[in-house]
């Protein structure tokens, strides 16, 4: 076999071009579930970690890299890969072998993998058994028309961006209910200063918040898919009112898109209710990865009110 050559750096400023080779090849591998946000965010994220192989060229163009975060008790490793050309060479034995050098050892490791790979990660450094993350997939005018046949509650509902400083200190302390984490930071990111993300939260006749459901753009930007995460609601009811909302600001904006919902099979929680909506109107899913841990990592928060997980690499949720 032809010796490749190639060098290591590591961490490159969110400026690289790199990065932008980097996003275009995930787009490209069509994961999904690693919305726009994610690949707008993670370069210049203070949580961001990454070992990089390149070319030993002036250009230094990509090669492959391991990319992760690390933040609260858990090092979420989001992105391994490498261009294709350079696949099947030893490389990302590589710079994998770099990067779990650099991992903070006081931290569970997590990643989520296809599922052809997962032997592999689990011979190596990831064995413990995650959930599966499954996706279905509807067009925008499918979602909405089978929508249609759910009463609508008599709740009130405001886009996550027109909220005020008042109901946004209500809204972090929500998502802290559900989620467990404190995701203040993000959540300011990812709803306030992109211009594509998008939440509506709804309030019962006392002004407490029963739900919150986002959508946001996945992969390229010409294929029209978004992705519906996350969904939380106090009850099965709410759920299915805030995606028939949903569906209804989808098919208005976006009548042509392809929406993709991307769920974990925890067998606790609300989860189970929307693999069955799904398979009661014959949508076969999707295998996205399999999460793999290198230690036990109970799911966190209020499971019953997790309907769809924001599984966002920048702040895993479940």
């Amino acid at each position: 076999m032809k010796e490749v050559s190639f060098e290591i750096i590591e961490n490159p400023a969110a400026t690289s071009h790199l990065w932008k080779q980097w996003k275009h090849l995930v787009d490209t591998e069509g994961w999904t579930s690693d919305d726009n946000s994610v690949t707008e965010l993670v370069p210049s994220l203070k949580s961001t970690r990454s070992v990089w192989a390149v070319t030993k060229t002036p250009e230094q163009n990509f090669v492959g890299s391991v990319v992760w975060n690390e933040y609260d008790d858990i090092c979420w490793l989001g992105f391994y890969l490498l261009c294709p050309e350079y696949r099947g060479k030893g490389i990302g034995s590589i710079i994998w072998e770099r990067a779990m050098s650099r991992i903070r050892k006081d931290l569970v490791l997590a990643l989520r993998g296809v599922v052809k790979m997962a032997p592999r990660y689990k011979a190596r450094d990831t064995p413990v058994d995650g959930p599966l993350l499954e996706n279905y997939r509807m067009s925008s005018k499918s979602f909405h028309e089978s929508m249609k046949s759910y009463e609508n509650l008599e709740l009130n509902q405001k886009f996550v961006r027109n909220l005020s400083t008042e109901e946004w200190e209500h809204f972090l302390k929500y998502d802290r209910s559900v989620t467990g984490r404190d995701r203040h930071e993000f959540l300011q990111i990812y709803y306030k200063k992109l211009d594509y993300t998008f939440g509506i939260v709804f309030y019962d006749k006392t002004d407490n918040i029963v739900s919150v459901i986002s959508a946001v753009p996945t992969g390229h930007r010409e294929k029209d898919f978004y992705k519906i995460s996350p969904l939380f609601a106090n009850s099965n009811d709410i759920a299915f009112h805030a995606m028939k909302v949903l569906s209804d600001v989808m098919f208005e904006k976006h009548p042509n898109a392809t929406l993709i919902f991307q769920l974990v099979n925890i067998p606790d929680g609300s989860f189970n209710v929307l693999h069955k909506f799904f398979k009661d109107l014959n949508i076969t899913a999707g295998i996205s990865g399999i999460t793999l841990y290198n230690n036990d990592y109970p799911p966190k928060g209020d499971l019953n009110k997790v309907f769809i997980p924001h599984n966002n690499s920048c702040h895993f949720d479940y």
